[in-house]
């Protein structure tokens, strides 16, 4: 399903809007003020839907999603900072380009008083600017039929036998060169050893598609073997009868934290707090582990056993999944999204 996006006006014009445009009275001159719908920043795709399906129907407002990918929604926030009014009441991002952002200082402040749920948030994924919605990590993806023996590490997609056969997402960029950047003795507060994996890699002939859904159609088509992806992920495409295995490899993985959070000149911040808050719903943070095999950030969502024993990560595992260095990587991004697409994307 693609999203719908338009203006808060046409909106208003709709049946819906309309229905809600005559019932504002009742809440006083306030109410007038505020634009009914609340607009959502976000990823396409399942995510998108997801939202809809399970956020929307718990935070009581109607939502119309701005549907694009996180650069340009980044830069978008960026531009309107000295804007009184801007164009997203909710913004969501990856962890990484949501410290970035941060420091131009455009989001509201975030406390159990506006989004109470944030109160049952682990402690490790609060920020003062933006709420953690889902957690996961990127493991290294493979197709089991014609990878029989499980990689250990992601520095196999330089050998020769998988010419061709490796596959990256566009979208995932930053998670991708820290990722392959473990494979090459890198740590997690620089891309540099990642641009040179990379350089290595792209000897093989990988192949870069436009989406996490293209990747995954690319697995099913058997066109790729091989490619770095968050597990949630790959449960997913294990779920659609892919027959893909992951593993976490032995230099690490990349922890990735979704969160959200409000610009300061949001057009309808009551509306933009209670689908944060909803985002962070234990009920709804089971059906998205559920659905998307993305660990709960709450602690009081109560998985079921088997949707836990899916969406964790054992002992062992655990210590090999590690967190963004934010404050070091900020002043590479510009960097490495330059060597992304002029070196590493042209021509595969």
């Amino acid at each position: 399903m693609q999203a719908t996006t338009f203006k808060r006006r046409t909106f208003l014009k709709s049946s819906s809007g309309l229905l809600l445009a005559s019932a504002l009275p009742i809440f006083g001159r306030e109410a007038f003020a505020q634009d009914a719908n609340v607009i959502v920043g976000t990823w396409g795709g399942d995510y998108q839907n997801l939202l809809q399906k399970i956020v929307n129907p718990l935070a009581g407002a109607p939502i119309v999603f701005d549907t694009g990918n996180a650069v340009a929604r980044a830069t978008k926030i960026r531009a309107e900072t000295k804007s009184r009014r801007g164009s997203m009441d909710v913004a969501l991002l990856q962890d990484v380009d949501m410290y970035d952002l941060s420091l131009v200082d455009p989001f509201e402040s975030v406390s159990v008083a506006n989004t109470p749920n944030f109160a049952n948030t682990y402690e490790q994924f609060r920020t003062p600017y933006s709420i953690p919605h889902i957690f996961s990590a990127m493991v290294l993806v493979y197709n089991k039929e014609k990878i029989p023996t499980p990689p250990d590490s992601f520095a196999a997609a330089t050998d020769p036998k998988y010419r061709g056969r490796v596959g990256f997402s566009d979208i995932l960029h930053v998670a991708n060169t820290l990722f392959v950047g473990l494979a090459n003795s890198g740590n997690m507060s620089t891309f540099k050893a990642g641009m040179d994996m990379l350089a290595n890699i792209k000897k093989n002939d990988p192949k870069v598609f436009p989406s996490n859904e293209a990747v995954a159609a690319a697995l099913k088509s058997g066109e790729i073997w091989m490619t770095c992806m968050w597990k949630a992920r790959a449960l997913q495409w294990q779920d659609a009868g892919l027959p893909l295995g992951f593993v976490v490899p032995k230099e690490g993985a990349v922890a990735v934290t979704f969160e959200g959070a409000v610009p300061k000149n949001s057009r309808n911040k009551p509306g933009a707090w209670k689908f944060l808050n909803a985002m962070m719903d234990p009920k709804g943070q089971v059906e998205f582990a559920k659905a998307m095999g993305y660990a709960p950030t709450v602690r009081n969502a109560d998985l079921p056993a088997d949707v836990k024993a899916r969406v964790s990560f054992s002992d062992s595992e655990i210590k090999r999944v590690l967190p963004y260095d934010s404050k070091s990587l900020v002043s590479e991004k510009t960097q490495v999204l330059e060597y992304w697409n002029k070196f590493f994307k042209a021509g595969a």
